[in-house]
């Protein structure tokens, strides 16, 4: 087994960032580390998260308007 997965983030379905996640990361874990990459954190500057959906060991889509 891998300790390590690449999992993409997308903000609205669009892709902004590429991440490497520990494969026993949990959704609260994974969705803390997507949160902090910065072109994630730029999209999400001034609108409000509706939702985060976590495909594990795929990507992290976060809905936010």
């Amino acid at each position: 087994a891998r300790d390590c997965i690449g999992m993409v983030v997308q903000v609205n379905g669009k892709l902004r960032a590429r991440l490497e996640a520990p494969a026993d990361a949990d959704r609260e874990a994974l969705q803390t580390l997507a949160m902090a990459q910065p072109n994630v954190e730029k999209h999400l500057q001034g609108v409000t998260v509706r939702k985060v959906i976590v495909v594990p060991e795929k990507l992290i889509n976060i809905v936010a308007n």
